[in-house]
């Protein structure tokens, strides 16, 4: 009886303890749950103050009563909208920001036109109030739906905190392209800034691809929610832009035909959006059931586990207390991610190969967490290292070059119209053209304490630690001539590309920033592109001409 009171006691408290955690599991799923309706009425409201600001922008410029008309029932809708979720909230800060916003909707006029500047100065102001809703919608998601235990929905908020992008873009689109089909007429200003959110949208369906890979695991698990149709949905905004105003001799098409055609482009993303949150809410309520059957669960096992716990502390305590204690320590050491201990203990019964099941599950995990560390810093189409690992790369070089006087130098390097060679040869040829300049690079910047990495698209970057600037010219210009003289084989085709560098070169005691030093490469690179491209530009940095 000694022993078997031994014995209840820990087990209690830990019954106890584990009963709260799965209650909490189950009142999480069920916070998580009312998180996601009340974030679907905020997108619906985003929706209607989209609309609104482009509305805003046109009726600025336009005297069209059909927009004007718009303008003013959307602005009612809003308000209307806004009115509902303060009625649905009980949170202090939520209700303060919504009652400013309908305050801000309630006294909102027409953007300020002509006299205030360039049409994208104006499409910026307009975008101001929709960009605080943006912010608070982020911050929302993040306080209602952060506790979630599964993954997936917290890729599917991302997602939907990432569409904010996409629906920036293509309100520039309708809101630009139906000003100028009012006016009839496209001056060479209005050309630059139909061209500029052409490419701000070939941008977009670019980082999609990007997005495939980022999310792939999520996608694999639910592949009706990949990212198809929103790429379809930028990809189709784009060439009605393309058709209608760029591509067309004379603005002469139906602005109203063309502000529906693109409003129903973003009825596609809402309804992407909307499927995103049909899914989560799927996901959610399936965690809710599963934990609520866990609990069940283990309430018998509990009971179960107290009946063996009880027979074994009466007969076999003493021949297995050692043993037990050896494994709850190993277990411990797991738990805090300490797999470098081996699991061994000396018995002669079945806890041998409980301690034997222990390692080999302790060797497995080892073995793929290291695996994951090294996939979570390796772009998967280059093989390089992605940007992540590189900020933290730039980190410790910058602190290494303050701690040793030594030199560093970033080299930003761009391929040359890399999105002529998607349009011309496609964007499988454009993924090999990536990896073969990827191992140029790489090849080039070989020392142990170089860091060659993918920036972003078509972007790469390189940290050459210890190098002065006119060392690393030298070794860029190599890679230029080499990346200009390579053929690119892809499949039965063969092409040549050129690429343009920025270098920025950090001479000891003098001290920058990451975001510094990145900042004047990006400029020197930008540099090299208006000289012509094909050419390296670079420069030591200076605080003083910063």
């Amino acid at each position: 009886m000694l022993i078997c009171s031994v014995f209840a006691i820990p087990l209690a408290f830990f019954a106890v303890q584990l009963a709260h955690s799965y209650h909490e599991q189950v009142e999480q799923a069920q916070v998580t749950r009312n998180g996601l309706n009340y974030l679907k009425k905020t997108s619906s409201l985003i929706s209607e103050l989209e609309k609104l600001r482009d509305l805003k922008v046109i009726t600025s410029w336009s005297a069209e009563p059909e927009f004007a008309e718009q303008f003013i029932e959307n602005r009612l809708s809003a308000i209307e909208q806004v009115e509902a979720l303060i009625k649905t909230t009980n949170n202090t800060l939520d209700k303060t920001f919504l009652l400013e916003l309908k305050l801000l909707i309630d006294r909102d006029e027409k953007a300020k036109g002509v006299e205030s500047g360039s049409i994208d100065a104006v499409y910026e102001d307009a975008h101001a109030t929709l960009d605080k809703v943006y912010k608070w919608r982020s911050k929302l998601s993040y306080r209602l739906i952060s506790n979630s235990r599964n993954n997936n929905t917290l890729s599917i908020i991302n997602l939907l905190n990432e569409s904010d992008a996409y629906t920036f873009a293509l309100g520039k689109a309708r809101t630009y392209g139906s000003l100028y089909l009012v006016q009839q007429f496209v001056d060479s200003y209005g050309a630059q800034v139909l061209e500029k959110t052409y490419q701000e949208l070939s941008n977009l369906i670019d980082l999609l691809d990007l997005k495939e890979t980022e999310y792939q695991s999520f996608f694999a698990a639910y592949p009706d929610s990949d990212l198809v149709s929103l790429k379809n949905s930028l990809t189709d905004g784009r060439e009605i832009l393309y058709k209608k105003l760029i591509l067309a001799t004379e603005a002469k098409s139906n602005a109203h035909d063309y502000f529906e055609q693109l409003s129903e482009i973003f009825l596609g993303i809402y309804h992407y959006n909307q499927s995103l949150f049909e899914l989560s809410t799927t996901i959610v309520e399936e965690d809710y059931q599963r934990n609520l059957e866990q609990l069940s669960t283990f309430y018998l096992s509990a009971l179960c586990i107290a009946l063996i716990l009880t027979y074994l502390a009466y007969g076999l305590y003493h021949s297995i207390s050692v043993t037990i204690s050896e494994l709850l320590r190993s277990a411990a050491f797991f738990a805090e991610g300490k797999y470098d201990k081996p699991v061994k203990i000396v018995a002669r019964d079945e806890l041998t190969a409980v301690a034997q099941a222990m390692d080999s599950m302790r060797i497995n995990i080892k073995q793929r967490e290291e695996k994951l560390a090294l996939m979570s810093q390796t772009d998967g189409l280059t093989q390089l290292s992605n940007r992540k690992f590189f900020d933290q790369a730039l980190q410790i070089s910058l602190a290494n070059s303050r701690r040793n006087l030594t030199p560093l130098t970033i080299v930003m390097m761009d391929i040359d119209f890399f999105k002529k060679v998607n349009d011309k040869y496609g964007h499988l040829a454009g993924d090999d053209c990536l990896i073969d300049i990827a191992k140029l690079m790489k090849d080039q910047f070989k020392r142990q304490t170089d860091v060659v990495a993918r920036y972003g698209g078509e972007e790469f970057i390189a940290i050459l630690y210890g190098q002065e600037l006119e060392q690393a010219k030298i070794h860029t210009e190599k890679l230029r001539s080499k990346i200009e003289s390579t053929d690119i084989i892809s499949g039965d085709l063969s092409f040549r590309v050129t690429a343009s560098f920025g270098l920025a070169s950090l001479i000891p005691p003098e001290e920058a920033s990451a975001q510094e030093l990145i900042a004047l490469a990006d400029a020197l690179l930008y540099e090299s592109k208006d000289s012509g491209r094909n050419c390296i530009s670079s420069r030591v940095y200076s605080s003083e001409n910063s």
